[in-house]
């Protein structure tokens, strides 16, 4: 497997391939994404939407425009979003939520139901609050096609557009991940383009708006640095982004973006809820430990190239989600890497296919709230007349056995499929090399 970034084949290889039509499938690959996108965007949402764009409207209505510290950046372009918007919804002021911008309240599913959901122009609101989302999708799909050779094309693309996590986190869900998945995108085809220090950067900014991409950090250093002191550089660069973010934020907001994220955001504490209690007040936290183990494992090989930051990013994710709790949108972040790496084994789209049934059982813990109370822009009635998913499992099941071994289930195959990226690319894990590895 190799990615590429590169000239197209010649015509007449791309004839003996079997690609000549492949114009025809791919614009079915994309109509078919679109559509059901458009199907959904302006029938569904979860609170999460609403919370934001509640807090953009804060923004543009009461000029708070800096009071969400934690997480700035990506609610500065739905400020600004919303102020292109905020035109086209007629008589809009009063259908937020007073409460979404105050740290530990936010807004709440009575508001939710209650002001939002009785909107009148509530399709038209929820298409126009979905599609940076939506565009977002779309561009990451082209952008993962030019990463690949083009007879891998079709698959890719397939893979990101049509797969029901990406479908469900941006179209049905309403939530952000698609633009931070979008620039990871981004500074993958920069650096395949030479242009290592730009995709560092966007990468450093895609951490900014959307924390997942950090973990990438070092693996994008290490696969795309010539020497030692190119990976001091591009470290001292990641580290001067961090802190022009975090003296802006002070300088503007008077709070430290870094120490919000660390004592409020309950995401941070997920990384660590998973542990082994030692002695006394010392305890061995899984996902950073087995993270730290990768990472130096990476570090020791020392793979050069798209290829192996390709996987390495597949397994980083597959591990996070494996050993963290997370909530079933985040799992778009499985997706992009996956798409990148998994085509020529089979059994590893049987596994990922297994991932998604999974994830949605996983989902029905939270009761009917991300799944069956996604339908209520349809109307109150319909989705309080459908059956809470948690309900019907508790009556045939007890329910810390049902989601334990969904769960226990979801972490097996998520970590063998992480083993089985990482030895299809890199050959046995127990073999230390340095420079690239062929596989």
């Amino acid at each position: 497997m190799a990615l590429s970034g590169s000239r197209l084949e010649p015509v007449g290889r791309l004839r003996r391939l079997g690609l000549a039509r492949v114009d025809r499938v791919t614009a079915a690959i994309w109509l078919s994404g679109l559509a059901i996108r458009l199907v959904l965007m302006p029938f569904t949402a979860h609170l999460d939407l609403y919370h934001i764009y509640s807090r953009s409207a804060d923004a543009v209505y009461h000029g708070q425009w800096l009071e969400w510290g934690s997480q700035l950046v990506i609610q500065m372009l739905h400020n600004g979003w919303f102020w292109l918007i905020h035109w086209l919804l007629p008589h809009n002021e009063g259908i937020w939520s007073p409460s979404a911008g105050v740290m530990g309240a936010g807004a709440n599913w009575g508001e939710f139901r209650d002001l939002f959901i009785t909107y009148p122009y509530l399709p038209r609101a929820l298409f126009l609050m979905k599609l940076p989302y939506v565009a977002s999708d779309l561009a990451t799909g082209y952008v993962l096609t030019r990463l690949v050779a083009p007879e891998r094309r079709r698959f890719v693309l397939a893979f990101w557009l049509l797969n029901p996590l990406v479908i469900y986190t941006s179209a049905a869900y309403g939530r952000h991940d698609s633009i931070a998945v979008l620039m990871v995108a981004l500074s993958l085809l920069l650096a395949l383009r030479e242009r290592r220090v730009a995709g560092l950067a966007l990468l450093g900014l895609a951490a900014v708006t959307r924390f997942f991409p950090a973990f990438l950090a070092p693996f994008y250093v290490v696969a795309f640095s010539r020497s030692r002191r190119e990976a001091s550089l591009l470290l001292g660069g990641l580290v001067a982004i961090w802190g022009v973010v975090e003296v802006s934020a002070l300088v503007l907001t008077g709070s430290s973006p870094t120490l919000t994220l660390l004592t409020h955001y309950q995401h941070i504490d997920y990384l660590v809820d998973l542990s082994l209690p030692l002695t006394l007040h010392d305890s061995l936290f899984l996902f950073p430990a087995a993270f730290t183990l990768l990472t130096l494992w990476f570090v020791e090989r020392r793979p050069a190239g798209a290829d192996a930051y390709a996987a390495a990013g597949a397994a980083v994710f597959l591990v996070l989600f494996a050993l963290t709790f997370f909530h079933p949108p985040y799992a778009i972040w499985l997706v992009p890497f996956l798409a990148l790496t998994i085509d020529r084994d089979r059994k590893l789209l049987v596994y990922h296919g297994l991932q998604i049934v999974l994830i949605a059982l996983f989902a029905f813990q939270w009761s009917s709230e991300m799944t069956v109370d996604l339908l209520l822009p349809l109307g109150k009635g319909l989705a309080d007349g459908l059956p809470n998913p948690l309900l019907v499992i508790a009556g045939q099941v007890p329910i810390a056995l049902f989601f334990g071994v969904v769960r226990s289930v979801f972490t097996a195959v998520s970590l063998w499929m992480a083993y089985r990226i990482l030895r299809a690319r890199f050959g046995p894990l127990t073999t230390w090399r340095t420079g690239d590895a062929t596989g």
